[in-house]
C-alpha cells in the first residue's frame, strides 16, 4: 500500500490523539485490514508516521501523570509505577 505525503501527516495527527486504526484508515480512506497490517510488520512509513504521532500524544500524557503524582495523586502514583514496571528492561 502506497500512501501520500497527506496520509502519512493525517495519521500522525490522529494517531497523537490516540484514535484507533480503524478509525484512521476510514479517514485516510483506506482498507482496515491492510492499514492494520501494514502497522503491524512495524516497519515502514506508515509505522513510523503512527508511532511519531502515538508518542507525541504519550510523552506529555506521561509527563502530567508524573506531575500529579508529584503531587501526592495515589491514583496518578499507581499510573506511574505500572508504567515503570512495564519498561523496566527485564520485562521487555
Amino acid at each position: 500500500m502506497l500512501l501520500n505525503e497527506e496520509q502519512i501527516n493525517e495519521i500522525t495527527q490522529m494517531a497523537e490523539l490516540f484514535f484507533n486504526l480503524d478509525e484512521i484508515a476510514a479517514n485516510i480512506e483506506v482498507d482496515a485490514d491492510e492499514f492494520r497490517t501494514l502497522i503491524m510488520i512495524r516497519t515502514g512509513p506508515a509505522y513510523d508516521a503512527y508511532m511519531k504521532g502515538w508518542l507525541s500524544g504519550e510523552i506529555p500524557l506521561r509527563k502530567a501523570i508524573a506531575q500529579a503524582a508529584a503531587n501526592g495523586s495515589n491514583p496518578a502514583q499507581q499510573m506511574l509505577l505500572n508504567m515503570k514496571a512495564t519498561a523496566e528492561i527485564g520485562k521487555l
